[in-house]
């Protein structure tokens, strides 16, 4: 079987569609690392991973989030995901688990991995092993069968090196119950709203004040590094392929199939989905082809200091910028991760490394650059004054919360604290704890402050900070708990409870096995995702 394989594949592929047979952590192996004078970001027991691996696996990551997302994906949606930290540290992970089950001696016998690969049903028709499916997925994807032989072993290790910390994790009964409290049982809260805005005829800042004010916030008012560019930029849709054949775009298609999905969720056939898949197709090539041209640029550039004279030579248009601080970009550069700090990095004249954005890539050259400086008063005071008096108005109503919550915790009567205070005690009435509080609002973030309230402790550490009010609660009451439902659901609350440990163990392992490799020199860390 072993021998098939090697005779008619050619690589690893569709990590995100056969994820069936890669544990979440494992994700990139094996890739034509091109040039070996690639940038090393990192050594794991010998074994080097180099940038185009982050590159790779960032633009794999970014193509599954296109196509889950489609029109709906955003720069800000991207920005959460932070692909390529994830990329990143997907990679150290994968190096992680294979040195640790070097060190467990873990093995796995060409039976098992001839096992594994023709049971994945991805590779089947009616269940059974499909050689057409397979020799079709290989063909698209262009690479060793050694390769993907290679990321089988390296799952089945994992899987066993999975189940080995899985199995240590246990869940009581008492801890399925109190998962069961807090998704059942209602609080009935009292509050206090204590509002900045109500602050404001308390302040009224002298000239010396805000003087004082901007020295010592000096950093709110400086003015950033002003920077004037030039830049070239390298289009996915210009790089893009001007034919793709029939063969490969369902060949794409049928490795994908189930991303593709019309408004009702119904899976498309071929020819519905058809101009998707070429235009993410195109897209993918494209930024491939894209990434090549300006790299090529950038080494050449950077060689013999010719940036007109290259894109003239390239027929590549050469736009140029006015002034702009460095926090407030062009809109072109709106999606550009990582751009302010690249060009504090740069002097005048100097080259920046290649940039990436959702549809291509950047290469810029400084061409003047204004130094920060911080304004007089005069030139900012009513935007010193607007932000004094705010921050004021904060700050006092934050003192008058806390000195609030201190008196109701050192014995005084909560209510007439609040007569004091010229404020009134509002009730929530009963709700589940969660992020939104009934008539406070989105407390995210702070649902353990709830949690942790009962009769015998009425009173949270500190006030939550809702918008510019700070919050302070009183437990008032909790309803009642149905033991019996409990008993019936039991089961269920201890398999999501052991769930979620068995994630966090696993997460744990992994970073604590990191940490161990680094402190033993075993990993040896060159560069860290903000640098590439």
């Amino acid at each position: 079987m072993l021998k098939f394989f090697r005779k008619y594949a050619r690589g690893w592929f569709m990590l995100a569609v056969i994820a069936v047979i890669i544990i979440v952590f494992v994700l990139y192996f094996g890739t034509d690392r091109g040039s070996q004078t690639a940038s090393v970001i990192a050594i794991v027991d010998g074994r080097t991973i180099v940038e185009a691996d982050v590159r790779e696996e960032y633009e794999r990551l970014l193509n599954v989030a296109r196509q889950r997302y489609g029109a709906e994906l955003t720069p800000e949606m991207l920005k959460q995901m932070d692909l390529k930290q994830k990329a990143y540290d997907d990679l150290i992970d994968r190096h992680v688990i294979m040195s640790k089950a070097s060190d467990l001696k873990l093995q796995v016998s060409d039976e098992d991995l001839v096992r594994s690969i023709t049971s994945i049903p991805e590779f089947q028709t009616d269940g059974m092993f499909d050689e057409r499916k397979y020799r079709q997925m290989l063909r698209y994807n262009r690479v060793s069968a050694e390769d993907f032989e290679a990321l089988q072993r390296i799952n089945l290790m994992a899987n066993r090196i999975e189940m080995i910390v899985r199995e240590g994790v246990k869940v009581s009964e008492r801890e399925a119950f109190d998962l069961f409290v807090l998704q059942n049982q209602e609080v009935n809260v009292n509050f206090v709203r204590v509002s900045a805005k109500d602050m404001r005829h308390r302040v009224n800042p002298s000239a010396e004040q805000l003087k004082s004010y901007l020295s010592s916030n000096s950093s709110l008012f400086r003015r950033p590094e002003q920077f004037k560019i030039k830049y070239l930029y390298f289009s996915a849709a210009a790089f893009a392929p001007e034919r793709i054949s029939d063969d490969e775009i369902r060949d794409y298609y049928n490795l994908h199939r189930n991303i593709y999905l019309g408004k009702d969720g119904r899976q498309l056939s071929f020819s519905e989905a058809r101009s998707r898949v070429l235009r993410d197709m195109k897209l993918s090539r494209g930024m491939h082809k894209a990434h090549s041209g300006a790299r090529e640029a950038r080494n050449t550039i950077y060689q013999e200091d010719n940036f007109d004279q290259y894109a003239a030579d390239n027929k590549l248009n050469v736009q140029t910028t006015g002034f702009f601080f460095v926090n407030a970009p062009p809109k072109e550069f709106a999606t550009v991760k990582g751009l302010a700090a690249e060009l504090m990095s740069l002097r005048h004249g100097d080259i920046s490394k290649v940039l990436a954005t959702e549809n291509g890539y950047y290469l810029l050259q400084v061409v003047d650059k204004k130094e920060a400086y911080l304004p007089e008063l005069k030139d900012v005071y009513a935007e010193v004054r607007r932000s004094f008096i705010e921050a004021e108005m904060q700050s006092l109503a934050a003192r008058e919360a806390q000195d609030i919550l201190e008196r109701a915790k050192a014995g005084e009567q909560f209510e007439k604290v609040i007569r004091e205070k010229g404020l009134r005690v509002e009730e929530t009435g009963f709700f589940l704890p969660g992020d939104v509080i009934p008539k406070i609002g989105l407390v995210e973030g702070d649902v353990e402050t709830l949690i942790q309230l009962s009769a015998g402790n009425p009173f949270p550490e500190k006030p939550l900070v809702v918008d510019d009010a700070y919050i302070i609660l009183k437990f008032k009451e909790a309803s009642g708990i149905n033991r019996k439902n409990f008993e019936e659901a039991k089961e269920v609350y201890k398999r999501i409870l052991l769930s979620v440990k068995q994630e966090e163990a696993m997460r744990s392992w992994l970073e604590g096995n990191r940490e161990a490799l680094i402190k033993k020199k075993r990993i040896d860390i060159k560069k860290l995702p903000q640098e590439l």
